[in-house]
């Protein structure tokens, strides 16, 4: 491997190509590496689907947790823009032999037979007409749901997985009975719940999820992460689960009081 590609990898995710101006990928992208990094098994040779890909931090954070295993990935976006970032931060970081970003839309996308390993998904978390839009389409198309919505994600990896293979997915924790009940829908039944919360004493905002393709019954909810202590410092918990979040170790504090 390169020097430089050694330098950027101990970087990472700091100097990932962005498009100027569009959406800015954020912790909750590092996280979802984290739990498939946690959740998947060890030791043998996998492949695997990101749904919605952006610029490619959560397959190439997956990667870098994974140095000596044998992954490989498939990154499908709609976005041109941000798949010529994510093959520029692939090639930089020694990475593009084992990512390869694709020009793909969730509702039409289907892989050759017999099925992928496992799938990541970070899908838009906003409802289209819920929330401010940005002049930006790149931006929009990030946050706000396309045709199909959510369910569109869940169909599209309840029919790439081969059976019993898993789906890891970050999302809203408000939206999660409706995420539970698509993915249902989708043949991929929850099987892990890890509420996210900012601070310890918040109510969580994200999920991570894992659902597998397949019959099956029982859910584990896991104890909350706390990403940050009260002095607004990237708790030991939270690094140990994705080291990758160093990157930005501290945060405001929440206000208290008043």
């Amino acid at each position: 491997m390169h020097a430089d590609a050694t330098t950027r990898r101990a970087r990472f995710p700091r100097g990932l190509a962005q498009p100027e101006g569009g959406f800015r990928f954020g912790a909750d992208t590092l996280l979802l590496a984290a739990f498939a990094h946690a959740n998947l098994k060890h030791g043998t040779p996998l492949n695997g689907l990101d749904l919605g890909t952006g610029c490619g931090a959560a397959s190439l954070g997956l990667l870098l947790l994974r140095p000596q295993e044998r992954l490989r990935l498939t990154g499908i976006d709609t976005g041109p823009e941000m798949l010529d970032a994510a093959r520029q931060n692939a090639a930089s970081l020694g990475l593009a032999e084992d990512f390869q970003p694709l020009l793909a839309d969730v509702q039409d996308y289907r892989p050759a037979p017999p099925g992928l390993d496992f799938a990541l998904a970070n899908p838009p978390f906003r409802v289209a007409g819920t929330g401010k839009s940005s002049p930006d389409l790149g931006r929009n198309r990030a946050r706000f749901e396309g045709p199909g919505g959510f369910a569109a994600f869940a169909a599209c990896a309840g029919r790439s997985l081969r059976p019993r293979a898993p789906l890891f997915l970050v999302h809203l924790a408000e939206r999660l009975p409706e995420l539970i009940c698509a993915l249902a829908d989708a043949g991929l039944p929850t099987r892990r719940v890890l509420p996210v919360q900012g601070h310890a004493g918040q109510p969580p905002r994200l999920v991570l999820l894992m659902a597998t393709r397949g019959r099956g019954t029982g859910l584990a909810l896991d104890c909350p992460l706390v990403l940050y202590d009260t002095q607004g410092e990237l708790s030991q918990e939270a690094l140990a689960f994705c080291p990758h979040l160093a990157a930005n170790p501290t945060r405001k504090p929440p206000q208290t009081g008043g």
